[in-house]
């Protein structure tokens, strides 16, 4: 236990200093940006990338969390291999709909601030999908460094040009570098796990690709369900707030959810990747699981309280960090700690439920949890006609659900289970 351990604080360490770099590269240029861009601006940026997240679960049906599951690399490059090929086909097909049916699908869908940029949604799906699929590659393999070198270049390539943009060509606003960053993160993946992949690609074949999806099955079948309900209830803000606030109240909140989910996103998804990887040895050891979750969450709570009552203090700043046109940015993350503090806590050992194929009743759980997110955003903007109301219900109900999926997390890590078969 003493060596998991070590190794499992060491990628996450690994993980940490390529994000945290990343991070404070975009965070360095965020005050040049929200002085070159209106808010409108940004309010058009989030609703793009806030589509790309909804998107990319349809198109990839998550069957990259089913390349660190099997036990043998022979499964693991068909699924590879299986995934890239769902996520081509599936981009093609969306962008011929949106080719043909661009005028209802803006319509129904409230897209009319991203213009003709609706056009690139299925190439960023696209590299956002194969980013992931890249990325478990390279968790399954331990190659944590290949991926925290992809996150500072992603980082470093979006923020450059999104200042280039800003100086030069204003009105094309921030996607153009935001898909400039996932282009160069997707290559620099690619280069660094080359030649892993192609020591495996002659195990690669049509009855192999075909077996290993019908085995992992419930993956893309709950999964892509799943992260599409979670992340729709996550990002509904933005699609709320765009319908009945307008696009400029999109972007104060959209900044603000940035800027509160950046820090703690850095330890978050780094843990997340290496507990996933760790956590499937112990089950398929079966070792102690119930005490690794246990000391992993003893661990974020404490680095959690630091992080959030440091950025609780600094948003009392951030009138003058951001701009005098930003002053509710600092309200509003604010409001969204509570959710987030706890979503901290949860969202690092949610793979527990992909390893233990629990996938029915994270279902379940998302499900309500859209469906209570929705009634907290209706009853603050119809009854009360107010975006901090809404946004106060919002983050409440979002908290109290991550406090019970930490619970149920626990419950289900103490008992011996079957898996997949």
């Amino acid at each position: 236990m003493k060596l998991l351990k070590n190794s499992f604080i060491k990628n996450i360490l690994t993980l940490i200093s390529g994000s945290g770099l990343s991070q404070i590269i975009l965070y360095a240029f965020i005050p040049l940006l929200t002085r070159l861009f209106y808010e409108e601006v940004f309010g058009v940026f989030m609703l793009f990338s806030s589509t790309v997240l909804l998107l990319k679960p349809l198109i990839s049906y998550q069957l990259e969390l089913a390349i660190v599951v099997p036990e043998t690399t022979k499964k693991a490059i068909n699924v590879f291999v299986s995934l890239l090929c769902i996520l081509f086909i599936n981009s093609l097909i969306l962008f011929i709909l949106i080719f043909l049916f661009k005028e209802p699908i803006v319509t129904f869908f409230n897209l009319q601030s991203l213009f003709y940029f609706i056009y690139f949604l299925p190439l960023a799906a696209f590299l956002y999908g194969v980013s992931f699929a890249l990325e478990y590659w390279n968790n399954r393999n331990e190659n944590f460094k290949n991926i925290a070198k992809a996150q500072l270049i992603k980082s470093s390539t979006m923020s450059i040009g999104q200042l280039t943009t800003g100086l030069t060509i204003k009105s094309l606003g921030l996607i153009p570098g935001y898909l400039a960053g996932m282009v160069f993160q997707v290559s620099s993946l690619l280069k660094n796990s080359y030649s892993s992949i192609r020591q495996e690609l002659h195990h690669v074949s049509l009855a192999e690709m075909k077996q290993v999806v019908k085995q992992y099955k419930d993956i893309p079948i709950y999964s892509t369900i799943i992260n599409f309900s979670n992340t729709l209830s996550n990002e509904l803000p933005i699609l709320l707030i765009t319908k009945f606030f307008g696009i400029k109240a999109t972007g104060i909140y959209g900044l603000a959810s940035k800027v509160s989910k950046a820090p703690t996103g850095i330890i978050q998804n780094s843990v997340s990747q290496v507990f996933f990887s760790k956590a499937t040895q112990i089950v398929n050891d079966q070792g102690d699981l119930k005490s690794f979750v246990l000391k992993t969450i003893k661990g974020l709570v404490a680095t959690g309280a630091i992080l959030f009552g440091s950025l609780a203090i600094i948003s009392f700043f951030f009138e003058f960090i951001f701009g005098s046109e930003w002053k509710d940015v600092g309200l509003y993350t604010r409001i969204l700690i509570p959710w987030l503090f706890f979503m901290f806590l949860c969202s690092p050992i949610t793979p527990l439920i992909t390893i233990l194929n629990r996938q029915k009743v994270l279902l379940l759980f998302d499900i309500l949890l859209l469906i209570f997110r929705f009634l907290a955003l209706f009853i603050g903007f119809k009854l009360y006609n107010n975006l901090v109301i809404s946004l106060v219900l919002f983050s409440l109900v979002g908290a109290i659900f991550n406090i019970f999926m930490i619970i149920y997390l626990i419950s289900i890590s103490n008992k011996k289970q079957i898996g997949y078969q």
